[in-house]
């Protein structure tokens, strides 16, 4: 049970770490925004990315994702652990997909848009849009990094759990 309450957990914090790093981009965001007006694009596209991302996490961090909700997949567990770990095998099979072809679309994108800024004389207003982006795809793709490996370490404590079963 605890390799259980431990992914839900890891899952939970990934989820408020997506929110935390958009508040540290809300932030960057005033702050070149005040000090820098050269950057002003770059301070809006930052903003604005920041205050999706932070919406999005924290509120699933809080409504979505909750202690509640992390208790009541604990008792599933513990209620009938055979059914719980095959049906939770075939979820985590589909994350471990997800996350690669999640962290595949960040990539191309990212590569996409730094060929764009090095071989294109863009505008200011798209090389500070294309810029903030590159940094969220950054992250996005070491939060899905931490994500997916806590994924398969899940994903080995059911495989194993299933031999004891």
């Amino acid at each position: 049970m605890d390799f259980v309450q431990q992914y839900l957990q890891s899952e939970r914090l990934l989820g408020l770490s997506a929110g935390i790093i958009g508040l540290l981009s809300i932030i960057t965001g005033v702050y070149f925004y005040a000090n820098k007006p050269q950057f002003k694009v770059f301070a809006i596209a930052m903003l604005v990315l920041g205050l999706l991302e932070a919406g999005v996490f924290i509120t699933g961090y809080f409504l979505v994702n909750n202690q509640k909700t992390v208790d009541q997949k604990v008792a599933q567990y513990q209620d009938n652990k055979d059914s719980y770990l095959q049906s939770d095998l075939v979820m985590v099979n589909k994350n471990l997909n997800a996350f690669f072809t999640l962290k595949l679309i960040y990539a191309l994108a990212f590569i996409t848009l730094a060929i764009v800024l090095s071989k294109v004389a863009l505008k200011p207003l798209y090389f500070g849009i294309f810029t903030a982006v590159m940094i969220h795809l950054a992250l996005a793709i070491v939060i899905d990094t931490f994500g997916e490996r806590y994924t398969k370490l899940y994903k080995a404590n059911i495989e194993n759990a299933q031999h004891v079963l």
